[in-house]
């Protein structure tokens, strides 16, 4: 476009140059959500009758889909703000921030949409444990816990801007036993939502632009470190991880391997009895079956059941131990990856992992944009 301006001895030509608006890669959608109810009966033992929550949530939804944006029907990736109240100060009012993904179960008839939810953080503002100022919580030994979401909703477009919704799901708190007691706190509270959804823009999908999956294989090693309490009011004590595994990958989604892995726990000379060497009092070390569910080309959630090969029960390590956690590929190569897991012994936790590691692998797929 020219604009020209004229005055009494000169002639002025001004230029505006017109550039396409860059349009945003993502549709922004804010969710605000009510929950109640779903105490379970171990919770009303212990004292706890009633349980209300309320999330307000930032979600991003690609406009263009890449490979796994597509086969998960594009997602909805964002982060949280939860608030909870259990109308009892013993067990206080805790809030938590968390990283959240909304997933549709499966294509649904226009204005429909079902959907299941993960959601990983951090909550605080628990009353917890105290023999003297709060001796009747004895579910929670720490102000700070793990925060475990997941629920499964109905939503309906009541507009192309707006959403309302339906569903159940699963509230989770635990400290990893960084402090006793821990109990944990679970519940399973219904829930309803609304969302308004700022761009009416419905992401196209198409599965046949996908390209076939080249199965490939990687070696994956990583360390873990974290601490862990056996007694109430004694000292916590460092544990770590380091394990080695090979996995092969044979779609999109999923990757399966193998691994050995040693663990290491501190003042075990002084409570392992049995009669063993030093090195097999301190390090318990076993095999571990691997299983991983890519969520993206770098997100993806481990899910592991591993079967010692030395243990101490001393250091109440069962027979079998599992792993649920989160983890990030990082930089260009994505071949280096942080997170957080949760290793659990029997039915409770062991520690907390603050996990960083390496894979060696060469990917041959191609997950860019594809249209």
């Amino acid at each position: 476009m020219i604009f020209k301006s004229f005055g009494q001895d000169t002639l002025k030509t001004t230029q505006f140059i017109s550039r396409p608006q860059k349009t945003s890669k993502y549709n922004l959608e804010l969710q605000s959500k009510f929950e109640f109810g779903g105490v379970i009966t171990a919770l009303e033992e212990r004292g706890i009758y009633e349980y209300y929550g309320t999330d307000m949530r930032m979600g991003f939804r690609k406009k263009e889909n890449n490979a796994y944006s597509t086969l998960y029907r594009s997602p909805v990736f964002g982060i949280g703000f939860y608030a909870g109240t259990f109308k009892d100060n013993v067990f206080g009012n805790p809030y938590a921030i968390d990283g959240f993904v909304d997933i549709p179960v499966m294509h649904m008839p226009d204005n429909w949409e079902w959907i299941y939810s993960l959601g990983l953080g951090l909550a605080t503002n628990f009353n917890f444990y105290d023999p003297i100022k709060n001796p009747t919580n004895e579910i929670i030994g720490s102000r700070r816990n793990v925060y475990i979401a997941l629920s499964t909703e109905l939503r309906y477009y009541i507009t192309p801007h707006w959403k309302i919704g339906a569903g159940a799901g699963f509230k989770h708190f635990s400290n990893g036993r960084l402090r006793l007691p821990n109990k944990s706190i679970n519940v399973l509270p219904f829930s309803v939502m609304a969302s308004y959804n700022f761009n009416d823009e419905k992401t196209v999908l198409d599965k046949s632009k996908i390209s076939e999956f080249i199965p490939f294989n990687m070696f994956s090693f990583f360390g873990a470190v974290g601490n862990r309490n056996f007694e109430y009011g004694k000292a916590d004590y460092f544990k770590s991880t380091l394990s080695a595994n090979f996995l092969h990958q044979f779609q999109y989604k999923y990757r399966f391997g193998l691994g050995f892995e040693l663990f290491y726990t501190a003042g075990a000379l002084d409570r392992v009895t049995e009669d063993k060497t030093n090195f097999k009092k301190q390090f318990s070390y076993g095999v571990v079956g691997l299983w991983e569910w890519v969520l993206t080309d770098r997100i993806y959630v481990p899910l592991n059941v591993g079967v010692y090969l030395n243990r101490n029960e001393e250091n109440e390590e069962s027979a079998i131990y599992k792993r649920l956690g989160f983890r990030y590929l990082i930089g260009q190569q994505k071949k280096l990856f942080v997170g957080l897991s949760l290793k659990v012994t029997e039915t409770r936790s062991d520690y907390i992992e603050w996990t960083l590691g390496y894979t060696f692998k060469k990917d041959p797929n191609n997950y860019q944009l594809l249209y």
